[in-house]
């Protein structure tokens, strides 16, 4: 890390545990006094930080800095107030309309990202991964698992994602492509009408 990017990490001060297991800290820069997310990362891709940090994509955190420690990676990004789409469905709070908005929601994220040259595909969509807002909108969290699509790959090198959730190829079959993305999505939607008092039972 350069002595520019450790000053700019200096004005972040940790002002309380969000997952300390996982190292997420909300912190305050010191002279916005703007809140923000701090996560220290263990495993991580940093040229898709780098990129996302350089976009801004409705529906995803916005990345303020990453910047590389040893072996691992301190990142500043925005912070999403909500609640997150696993606890909704475990308390059962999701009907059919709000599964329509979620679902377009993380869609249109997608649309954005696999659109990007090269693509960027997620690998760990899952619940607890979709913040929903105070304005009912969802948003796509924790990019760790994600990877540059290639054509060129016949499969993926690294195993990353979660069981249940994860698409077959990410178990050594083949190369994750967007595809990997819709089928996560898919079993999510599957979760959210699962709960749904107004969805029609088969």
């Amino acid at each position: 890390m350069d002595l520019s990017e450790r000053l700019a990490i200096s004005y972040y001060k940790e002002i309380a545990d969000i997952n300390e297991n996982h190292k997420v800290y909300l912190v305050q820069h010191q002279e916005t006094k703007k809140i923000y997310v701090k996560k220290v990362l263990d495993v991580f891709n940093l040229d898709i930080y780098r990129r996302l940090s350089a976009l801004s994509i409705q529906g995803i955190p916005q990345i303020i800095a990453c910047c590389p420690i040893d072996n691992q990676l301190v990142l500043i990004e925005e912070y999403v107030s909500g609640t997150s789409l696993e606890e909704l469905l475990s308390a059962k709070k999701v009907t059919c309309h709000d599964v329509l908005h979620y679902i377009c929601d993380i869609c249109t994220v997608l649309e954005h990202l696999h659109s990007l040259e090269p693509p960027i595909i997620h690998r760990d969509i899952k619940p607890s991964n979709i913040i929903i807002t105070g304005y009912n909108r969802a948003v796509l969290l924790d990019f760790n698992a994600a990877k540059f699509f290639s054509e060129q790959a016949a499969e993926d090198t690294v195993l990353l994602g979660t069981k249940g959730y994860a698409a077959p190829e990410q178990y050594g079959f083949g190369s994750s492509t967007p595809r990997t993305d819709i089928f996560s999505l898919g079993v999510v939607l599957k979760e959210m009408l699962a709960v749904c008092p107004d969805y029609p039972s088969a």
